[in-house]
């Protein structure tokens, strides 16, 4: 009876360390995001992320071939 105690505890204390791998890692990328200006939201312009990519707009329409 004893040796489930300790077994479980063995088993939080794997996950809480593969957790906190998981935490740097994704620390690590979002830093990475936040020097890439190219990374809408990331770095610090929110507008830019609400709105997202904007379409080609100088392209011709089919009626502008006069």
């Amino acid at each position: 009876m004893t040796e489930q105690p300790e077994r479980e505890v063995e088993d939080m204390e794997e996950r809480v360390s593969k957790l906190d791998d998981q935490i740097d890692e994704v620390r690590e990328d979002w830093e990475r995001k936040k020097a890439d200006s190219s990374v809408p939201g990331a770095a610090g312009d929110p507008e830019k992320a609400e709105q997202g990519p904007q379409p080609e707009t100088n392209y011709p329409s089919k009626g502008d071939e006069d």
